[in-house]
Order: C-alpha cells, then sequence, then structure tokens
C-alpha cells in the first residue's frame, strides 16, 4: 500500500443532534490528480462501491449503479473545481472538500447518518473505499470494493467509535 496514504475516521454530532462520520485522508499525490479521481466517471467507479455517474455541476445529478438494481439518483449539492463536492446518496449527504500540502494532498470526507447504529459498518466500508483509492492513485492493482463491509473493518470501528 501507498506509504503516503493515511486515514483518521471520527464519529461526530451535529448541531441539529444527527450523527456524521468524519474521514480525514492523506495522499501522496496532487490535487489534481485527487480530484479527477472523485469526480471522473470512470475513476470514481473504480473504488467506490458502484459505478457512478456524475453531472458535474451544483444542481446536477448523480446516480448509482448497482450490480442488478435500479439506479439510484442523487443531487450534486456543491460542485467547486479542485476543492468541494457534496451530493446526497439516499437520506444521506457526502461532502468532500481537498486541501493541497506539501507532500500532496488531504481530503476530508463527512457522511451524515441516517441510522447512526450503523456508524461502525459505515466506517468499514469507507476505509475499504479510500484504501482502494489510494492503490489506485498509487498506481497499484487492489480487490474490488467488498460490497459488504469486512468484519475485522467493523469490529474495528466498533471499538475505537464511540
Amino acid at each position: 500500500m501507498n506509504d503516503a496514504f493515511r486515514i483518521h475516521v471520527s464519529l461526530e454530532s451535529t448541531i441539529d443532534g444527527g450523527s456524521l462520520l468524519r474521514f480525514r485522508c492523506r495522499f501522496g499525490q496532487s490535487l489534481s490528480r485527487v480530484w479527477q479521481a472523485l469526480t471522473v466517471d470512470e475513476q470514481l467507479s473504480a473504488w467506490f462501491p458502484c459505478r457512478v455517474r456524475l453531472e458535474e455541476r451544483a444542481g446536477g445529478r448523480i446516480e448509482f449503479l448497482f450490480p442488478g438494481e435500479e439506479p439510484v439518483q442523487g443531487e450534486v449539492l456543491e460542485f467547486e473545481s479542485e476543492s468541494r463536492l457534496a451530493f446526497t446518496w439516499d437520506e444521506e449527504v457526502l461532502r468532500w472538500q481537498l486541501h493541497p500540502d506539501a507532500e500532496g494532498c488531504r481530503l476530508m470526507m463527512t457522511n451524515t447518518l441516517q441510522d447512526p447504529q450503523t456508524s461502525a459498518r459505515v466506517a468499514a466500508g469507507w476505509h475499504s473505499c479510500f484504501e482502494q483509492l489510494a492503490a489506485m492513485l498509487a498506481g497499484e492493482d487492489a480487490e474490488p470494493v467488498p460490497q459488504t463491509p469486512v468484519p475485522e473493518l467493523v469490529e474495528l470501528y466498533e471499538r475505537t467509535l464511540d
């Protein structure tokens, strides 16, 4: 795995009493390269848990395509090139922010949770996605993102998220 990749996950409360997962990742690649991986359909689909089609504009549509299922539609809430992306996925909102740093870039992603009881499973799923993203960015071959979270990661996040 890419030595420049690091991830930190926390479970936080929102002002209105909801819950969100906050992911902080560091990648050794440029901000521009990571932005492409977040917004170019083929690249996004390579590390996301399903195929994705994204209209690159606020107010646009995002479509999630799981094998054998009807497409799920979401709305692009924010789109600021090489900086910020937010969209809905079911009843959740995913927000992505990129920041350059001296050795690559930092990514912060927040996932509002429909059900806080699922936080460990959601964190484990995203952990696998971010590992796949890091491998893709580093030009490494990696296993496809599992359709169900890895049990060891679920157990890890059950112990570490409170």
